[in-house]
This record gives structure tokens, C-alpha cells and sequence, in this order.
């Protein structure tokens, strides 16, 4: 550190001062207090008080640093196929910086897109539709049986009509059953075995369906359970708005629309939906994963990969944020009282010594660092000066920050203050007769030499300093 906030050694000077001042001055009062000075053989040092500009600062070092600054590697691992950048080289934020041989990834990443863009094509629309109008058609042939069963069941016409659906839904199930007994052998995610298994709980659903048509329709009301009908309707109702949330979504167009509908009802339809956004989705993420993106503007500033290079998680670029700069310097931890963030900071950097710059204090760490075998915080601060020279990270620079100023304030000399009790002071104000005063005053800003005075004084006015031992020749 090269500099301290308040030098120890001329803190001390003052101090000593003051107090040959304040001892000097009682010893006079009590032995001089009616003689006039020009009587005494000692000699008044005397100070005007002044009005001036008083800043109290520290010093400090530092090192330039990026704002931002990242090790970058990829989420993958795998053989590097490409790199797109150099050393020193500026990037945008998304920019791909390397990639992966990844044709697997793209080769799934194109089916799964293709499975997603279909949803929304017109004939797939049509189908919807048609399942959604199927699934009203039955739930409202249930609802009628829910609200009929007050009335006569089943005419020989409507009993044929249902014996010939059940048995059209049981061969239905049969194909169902033998076209997943093909897949048999596929694993469970493959998506022609879940189109197969969803066509099979289907089946069953209409099956179900069809046999408590017949049984209602080929008994008697006393036979039937309203129970049962009631939970035929909760299943036909089920499916009815699991076809219309469906129907809904890919009339939309919209992938985000699928998205958000992720936690709905989970029925044969949605579940259709849901398998393809999510296997669009993992596609994605495992595509993009064989990606290096830049997260945000920067430089390249170390580079460790080539084409061909076989890779896991670890680093291989590093990524900064050149175009905003900041400071990261150490303050003695003396220093700490009259440091804050928002502080007013001037830099000076050794490259250039004679150019300052401003900025402030953003942060200060909460744990101290031994510097040198002495405790300092570490601070970091911001560069809000736009520079007329070429500012690099790694530069050194020396710190001022500014703890307090004041302009136009009335100040003394620090040793012409007394001390009468804890936090209260007064000085001797020299009159024009040329005897001393002994006036209360109230202190602001001060440092080892100055001090500003807030009330009890005004500019102009003659205080004293101390005394001098004269030789007058008796």
C-alpha cells in the first residue's frame, strides 16, 4: 500500500502538538491571565480564519479487472469440432464460440422439430377436430343416459345399434393390443410405441364406453346402477375437455402455447402433446449442450482447445467484459471509518501518471486480506470518466478515494483547537487589545493539519496558534 488514509506518522505530529498546545495555553492562562501580551516575554503565534475548500482522502493500489469475467467450457463432453474464435478476439453475446461434433444431436433435434411443427398443420387440426367431436358425441349419448333414468331403457333397434358398437370396439382393442405387441421389443420412449400405447387406451376407453351402452340399453332401469352411469359420464366428460384443450393448442400455432399447458389433465390427447414438447425440448438442450455461447459481449482472452480435441466439463476459454472496467484496490483498515460505497475515487495510472480519472467505490468485501503483514479491505470500484487513453485489464493504478469535502468552509489550523471535553472544542480568539478569548466552537471535517469550523468563528477573525519563547534581552 502506498499510501494511508491519515498519515499515522503526521497524525501524531498533530496530536503532539495539540497537546504542547493545550498545555502550553493552560499553563499560560493561569499564570499570565491579566498581563498583557506584549508584557510576558512569550510570543502569540496567531492564524486568520480562512475560508477554503478541505478534502479528507486515502490512498490506496489497485489492478484493473474486466467488469465481467468467466471460465467457459462446454455442458458436454465430447470431440471438438470447431472452434470459431482466436485470442483477443471480440464476441457478442450468443455469438457460438465451438461446437461439438454433434450429427447424432441434430440428426434427433430435426425429428423432434418436424414432430412439433405437424401439430400445427391443417390436417392435423382436421383430426383433432374430428376427435373432438367424437368425444362430445359420447359424452353426450352418457349424459342422456345420466338424465333418462327416470325412462323405459332400450328398444330392439337401439340394443342392435349398441351390440354391433361394442363388437366393433373390442376388434378395435384386438388390433390395438397386437400392434404394440410389434413394438414389444422398442424402448418405452420410442414414439411410435407411445402413439401405439396411446391407441390401446383409447380402444379400452371406447370399449368401456360401448359395453355401458349395451348394458344400459339391454336391461332394465331396475338393473342399472345410476353409480355407474354417473362414473361413465365423469370418463366421457374427461375425455371431452382433454380433446378440446388439445384441439385448442394446435389450432393456436403456438409452441409457448403448448408449453403452458404442460400441467393440464394428463388424457390420452394431451398426453400425445406433451411427449412431443418434451421431446422436442430434451432434443434442444441436448443440442445446444455441443455449443460454446458467449453469455455476454467480451474479449477472448485465453484460449485452450483446437479442433479434434476430446473434452469433458473443464475450462477452455475464458471470456471478458472489456468494455467496462473496474478497479480492485486495498484499503488499510485504518482507513475503514470513512469508507463507503459511493465514495468519489481518483485514479492515477502508473502507465500514465500524469492523466487522473474518476470514479467510486461500488463495493467493499466483508472480510479483510493481510496485505504486506498488515490487515486491508478489499475494495472494488467503478471508472466513470471516459478516459483519454487506452485503459487494459492488468494495468496498476494508484487510488485516492475521497472520504469528505467541503467547499467554501471556514477553516483553522487543527493545533489552534482545544479540547475541553470529549467532542467538545473552543479556541482562544486574539482581540484587538491583544488579549485572548476563550471561545466555543463546533468542528466539521478535519484532517492532521485542518480543520473546518461550523459555528463560533467567522473569516477574518485572529486565533491563536501557541506560543513562542522570545529573547528580549532581560
Amino acid at each position: 500500500m502506498k499510501k494511508s488514509f491519515f498519515s499515522r506518522k503526521a497524525t501524531r505530529i498533530g496530536l503532539g502538538l495539540i497537546l504542547l498546545v493545550i498545555i502550553g495555553g493552560a499553563i499560560f492562562l493561569l499564570t499570565k491571565k491579566n498581563t498583557p501580551p506584549e508584557e510576558e516575554g512569550n510570543e502569540i503565534q496567531t492564524s486568520k480564519v480562512r475560508t477554503g475548500d478541505l478534502m479528507i482522502s486515502a490512498g490506496g493500489s489497485g489492478t484493473v479487472f474486466p467488469a465481467a469475467q468467466v471460465e467457459l467450457g462446454f455442458r458436454s463432453s465430447g470431440v471438438i469440432s470447431e472452434v470459431y474464435v482466436t485470442t483477443n478476439q471480440k464476441v457478442k453475446t450468443g455469438d457460438v464460440l465451438a461446437v461439438l461434433e454433434n450429427a447424432q444431436q441434430q440428426v434427433a433435434f430435426d425429428q423432434a422439430e418436424a414432430n412439433m411443427n405437424n401439430l400445427f398443420l391443417p390436417a392435423t387440426i382436421a383430426a383433432y377436430q374430428i376427435e373432438t367431436m367424437n368425444a362430445e358425441s359420447a359424452y353426450n349419448d352418457v349424459l342422456e343416459q345420466y338424465n333418462g333414468l327416470d325412462m323405459v331403457v332400450g328398444t330392439t333397434d337401439t340394443i342392435a345399434i349398441m351390440q354391433s358398437s361394442y363388437i366393433t370396439a373390442e376388434e378395435k382393442v384386438q388390433q390395438a393390443e397386437e400392434n404394440l405387441i410389434g413394438y414389444s421389443g422398442y424402448p418405452d420412449d420410442d414414439p411410435d410405441k407411445i402413439r401405439a400405447a396411446a391407441a390401446l387406451a383409447e380402444a379400452k376407453i371406447n370399449l368401456s364406453i360401448a359395453g355401458a351402452n349395451l348394458d344400459y340399453y339391454s336391461s332394465t332401469l331396475d338393473e342399472i346402477s345410476a353409480a355407474t352411469i354417473k362414473a361413465n359420464l365423469e370418463i366421457a366428460n374427461a375425455k371431452l375437455e382433454d380433446a378440446r384443450t388439445a384441439l385448442t393448442i394446435v389450432q393456436s400455432g403456438d409452441i409457448e402455447t403448448l408449453k403452458q399447458a404442460l400441467s393440464a389433465a394428463d388424457n390420452t390427447l394431451m398426453a400425445k402433446l406433451k411427449k412431443i414438447y418434451l421431446d422436442y425440448e430434451n432434443a434442444l438442450i441436448a443440442l445446444e449442450n455441443t455449443k460454446m455461447i458467449a453469455p455476454f459481449d467480451g474479449v477472448v482472452v485465453n484460449l485452450e482447445m483446437v479442433p479434434g480435441q476430446l473434452t469433458g466439463n473443464n475450462p477452455l476459454l475464458t471470456l471478458a467484459a472489456l468494455d467496462t472496467l473496474q478497479v480492485k484496490f486495498y484499503m488499510d483498515e485504518t482507513d475503514l471509518a470513512g469508507l463507503k460505497a459511493g465514495n468519489r475515487v481518483i485514479y492515477t495510472f502508473n502507465a500514465y501518471p500524469e492523466s487522473n480519472i474518476s470514479g467510486e467505490v461500488t463495493l467493499i468485501e466483508s472480510v479483510l486480506q493481510t496485505i504486506d503483514g498488515s490487515p486491508a479491505a478489499v475494495v472494488w470500484g467503478s471508472i466513470l470518466e471516459e478516459p483519454s487513453f487506452d485503459i487494459l485489464a492488468g494495468m496498476t493504478v494508484d487510488v485516492e478515494v475521497i472520504a469528505g469535502e467541503v467547499e467554501g468552509a471556514l477553516i483553522i489550523p487543527v493545533q489552534a483547537l482545544r479540547e475541553l471535553t470529549p467532542n467538545s472544542y473552543a479556541v482562544f480568539i486574539v482581540k484587538s487589545d491583544g488579549s485572548l478569548e476563550l471561545t466555543p466552537v463546533t468542528i466539521g471535517l478535519r484532517d492532521f493539519a485542518n480543520v473546518e469550523i461550523t459555528s463560533g468563528l467567522k473569516a477574518g477573525d485572529i486565533i491563536s496558534t501557541g506560543t513562542i519563547e522570545t529573547n528580549d534581552g532581560n
